[in-house]
């Protein structure tokens, strides 16, 4: 085999000579995988290839050997080896690549031809765009072509380690700039104490869980939180699972007018209602706060559609309701495929700059306890939960399991169990149910059945 060439002077799309070398070099080679720098399966053109390449990649990931005889056997018991061309192409691909010291630029080639294919897929559409007839302006045809080739920016973009000496400067000058302006950082949840225990609020790239059993009032909470967001300004998008588009504006009519919900609902709004209905719609005509309504959301979708609005109109805070209602996924075992969902919201947390907050069960585990208070270990369907959050959050109604305590009727505690970058504690507000608010809590702390309430638990957090 030939080493590849730079592009001829008519753009070729595919290098079969630079994906074959590649994969040569890794199986004579197992170490040089960390010289391919960000190469992904999709960017070879050949589907047998992108088979080898997976098979090695998994191989090598699981600190095993990946060799002619390793690779063959994995495909065999994946049931594609004939797929590939069997053991004798996988032979070929290694008895001609001689060496695998030039596997970075044939990594760069495939990488590149991948990035031209995407850019002439991309054209495609804006050309179809164009030529398609119908009642679409050319404005709106213009905003959607931008957007084709918007996706393109960070096609091929890599990111490698950094010396610390170069991550100082812009750390500094954050402590800084907040040292001046006295503003703590993260986004404010518009409850005061909650924002005290968390640093200042949600903080990008975090993934906060709020978990609950059902009715103790986690949508409530979110949805109220991601309100208070959206009035500061900012941009909120709630992807809602469970409940429909305009099951969450009426939440919202009631959260921000105080009107009793079950009024709104049976359309029993009494005078002084009116005028409160008003006054809430008119401050929620500018909230840039949007509901993704569709139900049993992929992982796929969510990432997609959070790109797309980001680009059309910005966003600060991303809310998924709730997590135990995606669906798909290569994963047979549920714990697997919760595991995958939490790992991949994460990861979004990451690529948008954001906080991701997304809703969780809890298992019924916390009942059989006598202070029936939730646990990490009560997160239902997965332990990658736990270990994938960078906040946990419980939301806890005492009322609900001791109803005859008057002292108890409002009370709840927001149990902060994970905190990355924090202590752990609890936070007692008012839940308002009837207009589906949480407030301060500002009266003593009730007498629950067990014991008084705990403000503080496990690390000491002055709130």
């Amino acid at each position: 085999m030939n080493a590849p060439d730079d592009f001829p002077q008519a753009r070729v799309l595919h290098s079969i000579e630079a994906e074959q070398a590649v994969l040569g070099g890794l199986l004579l080679d197992n170490d040089a995988i960390d010289r391919i720098h960000g190469l992904d399966a999709a960017h070879f053109y050949r589907d047998d290839h992108r088979v080898i390449f997976g098979a090695i990649v998994r191989l090598v990931s699981a600190n095993k050997p990946a060799d002619l005889l390793t690779v063959f056997e994995t495909l065999q018991v994946e049931g594609r080896a004939e797929r590939v061309g069997g053991l004798p192409y996988l032979n070929a691909i290694a008895q001609n690549t001689p060496s695998a010291a030039n596997i970075a630029r044939y990594a760069e080639i495939v990488r590149d031809r991948a990035l031209l294919r995407e850019t002439a897929a991309a054209a495609r559409k804006v050309l179809e765009l164009v030529e398609t007839p119908g009642p679409t302006k050319g404005a709106e045809v213009v905003d959607k072509a931008q957007a084709l080739l918007a996706d393109l920016v960070q096609v091929g973009v890599q990111r490698g380690p950094k010396m610390i000496a170069e991550l100082l400067v812009p750390v500094v000058e954050q402590v800084d700039a907040r040292y001046h302006s006295g503003i703590e950082p993260g986004i404010s949840t518009g409850i005061a104490s909650l924002d005290t225990a968390l640093n200042g609020g949600f903080h990008p790239s975090n993934l906060v869980i709020v978990a609950g059993r059902p009715s103790m009032g986690k949508t409530a909470l979110t949805t109220d939180i991601g309100l208070n967001i959206a009035d500061s300004g900012l941009s909120v998008l709630l992807f809602s699972m469970e409940m429909s588009d305009q099951e969450i504006v009426a939440r919202a009519l009631a959260n921000r007018g105080g009107i009793n919900l079950s009024a709104l609902l049976r359309g029993r709004l009494s005078d002084t209602d009116w005028p409160r209905m008003t006054w809430a719609i008119q401050n929620m005509g500018d909230m840039r706060f949007a509901i993704d309504d569709t139900p049993a959301l992929s992982l796929l979708e969510v990432k997609t559609k959070a790109k797309a609005h980001k680009r059309r109109h910005g966003l600060d805070l991303v809310i998924v309701d709730y997590l135990g209602l995606m669906s798909g996924g290569e994963e047979k075992m549920r714990s697997q495929q919760i595991g995958a969902y939490s790992r991949g919201l994460k990861s979004l947390a990451k690529e948008l700059n954001v906080p991701v907050v997304v809703l969780s069960q809890l298992s019924r585990k916390n009942e059989d306890r006598p202070d029936r208070r939730p646990m990490l270990s009560d997160l239902r369907d997965s332990g990658d939960i736990e270990s994938d959050a960078d906040v946990v959050l419980f939301v806890h109604r005492p009322e609900m399991y001791d109803p005859n305590n008057d002292e108890l009727k409002g009370y709840a505690e927001v149990l902060i169990r994970k905190n990355r970058n924090g202590a752990l504690c609890d936070v007692p507000l008012l839940y308002r149910g009837a207009v589906t608010k949480f407030e301060e809590w500002t009266g003593p702390l009730p007498m629950l059945s067990h014991g008084p309430a705990v403000r503080k638990r496990g690390i000491a957090a002055d709130l």
